[in-house]
């Protein structure tokens, strides 16, 4: 490994993670950092009314949530996320979903 590259941290057990992320100043500045690279990775689609008139926008991966699609990767982003900062996938994204109180198939669907 090149010497200037940074080494990523050493990934928490699913147990230290859930303690860490359990906490709020551990959990809200992860989750508006995922949140950031989920607007700054994810396609903004703008929604018009039959008027032309702006109606509304949401985000979207772009491909379609199925999973014999091989080209959706439906917590990718998640999982750069998690490896960067050192938790669980796994642990991370049930306690994401436990947070916002709903189970999702895509990332994508957390910011509708």
């Amino acid at each position: 490994m090149e010497q200037n590259q940074k080494m990523p941290p050493k990934i928490l057990t699913p147990d230290h993670t859930w303690m860490r992320l359990n906490q709020d100043e551990y959990f809200h500045p992860f989750f508006r950092r995922y949140l950031e690279l989920l607007k700054s990775s994810l396609q903004l689609i703008n929604v018009m009314d039959t008027n032309c008139h702006f109606d509304h926008s949401f985000y979207t991966c772009g491909e379609h949530h199925d999973r014999q699609n091989p080209n959706w990767k439906p917590f990718k982003i998640l999982e750069r996320h998690c490896l960067e900062s050192g938790y669980d996938f796994l642990e991370a994204k049930d306690m994401i979903e436990g947070r916002i109180a709903r189970r999702l198939q895509c990332e994508c669907e957390i910011l509708k």
